[in-house]
């Protein structure tokens, strides 16, 4: 599911407003030559030469930092407030152990709350961590602009709010409110899948996997995914859309994919659990894809070993929930952050699956 991870049961229902969110994605080729914050110099994308085989992913993301430095400010109790978008999800679980784990370092107190893929409970939740008077917010927005009113009432009153993975593209600047934001590096494993299947099936027909459900982060991930490919030289087919983040929901968007485009010979899908799902059908349907996912999961590992999968994204959740809230305690304290940073990320392939960890 969402920007990050998979969850095999069905995931509630986001709010007709959340419709709102194709605002807050870019189109790949906007998101290239958008410009950034006024005053501030945009990070170089120099994807032209990125794009060739065994070459170093050089796009907008990267030159963004990984890590914070450690706080200067220690010690003292301090309360804060982390919402998980969708606590089902193993990625994300995993990241807010992270996030707690950190926390305790810092000797404060971690509420975590579960948006569970809802825009009213977001909201509901972000209003509730402010009515228990926490000293700084992460949120992962579902809508950025439906949270701006919440948003707008932690910034009178001091408490800033970290935003995890959105908006996604590194040239969209932060809403309004928001402090700083670390993105899950979408563009970065949308580059390292399309090189991998371009040295594999160089050429190779290809379409893409997403979500219905209007999150912001996987719309930009399927349109870099399509973007990344057509520069590696692989030719596009076609988009069609999981309706649910659940295995079944998969499987049919699979099955309707591969009768729209049968000579589809490669996928990109949105996470594991729907390119796990995909990798399933075309087997039973005879058909050879290079299918990839994304968030490192075991099954995706299992299915990569198996070679009903080709690859998956691997992004490192649990530092990443560790520098999320390293970075709020610093802003509490005053302390300066770059504007936008990101996580580690990396590819899991036949050649390297045994020696991965896998998620969940």
């Amino acid at each position: 599911m969402a920007g990050c991870g998979s969850s095999s049961s069905s995931s509630s229902s986001a709010s007709t407003e959340a419709s709102e969110s194709a605002e807050t994605t870019e189109s790949a080729e906007t998101s290239e030559g958008a410009e950034a914050e006024e005053g501030e110099e945009a990070p170089a994308a120099d994807e032209e030469e990125g794009a060739g085989e065994g070459k170093p992913y050089n796009g907008p993301e990267a030159k963004l930092p990984t890590s914070y430095e450690p706080p200067e400010a220690t010690g003292g109790k301090c309360v804060l407030g982390y919402q998980n978008i969708y606590g089902a999800i193993p990625g994300l679980k995993v990241q807010q152990e992270g996030a707690e784990k950190e926390a305790s370092n810092l000797g404060c107190k971690l509420i975590a709350l579960d948006d569970q893929l809802n825009l009213t409970t977001q909201v509901n939740n972000f209003n509730q961590l402010l009515a228990q008077n926490v000293e700084g917010i992460v949120v992962f927005p579902l809508v950025p602009k439906a949270l701006g009113p919440s948003v707008a009432q932690a910034s009178s009153r001091g408490i800033p709010v970290m935003s995890n993975s959105t908006p996604p593209a590194v040239t969209e600047p932060l809403p309004k409110g928001f402090a700083a934001r670390i993105l899950q590096g979408f563009d970065e494993i949308a580059f390292l899948r399309a090189r991998y299947v371009a040295e594999q099936n160089p050429g190779a027909k290809f379409a893409t996997m997403g979500l219905a459900q209007p999150v912001a982060s996987l719309v930009y991930f399927t349109e870099r995914a399509k973007y990344w490919g057509e520069k590696f030289g692989l030719e596009y087919e076609g988009d069609i859309d999981a309706q649910e983040d659940n295995p079944g929901s998969a499987s049919n968007a699979a099955s309707a994919l591969f009768s729209k485009y049968p000579e589809t010979e490669a996928l990109f899908a949105y996470n594991d659990n729907s390119a796990v799902a995909a990798g399933a059908v075309a087997k039973a349907s005879g058909k050879e894809v290079e299918i990839c996912g994304n968030n490192g999961q075991s099954a995706a590992v299992n299915a990569i070993e198996n070679g009903t999968m080709a690859c998956t994204g691997y992004t490192n959740f649990e530092p990443m929930g560790e520098q999320l809230v390293r970075g709020l305690y610093r802003l509490i304290h005053g302390e300066e952050l770059p504007e936008t940073a990101k996580a580690e990320v990396s590819l899991i392939t036949k050649e390297n699956a045994s020696e991965i960890t896998p998620i969940g």
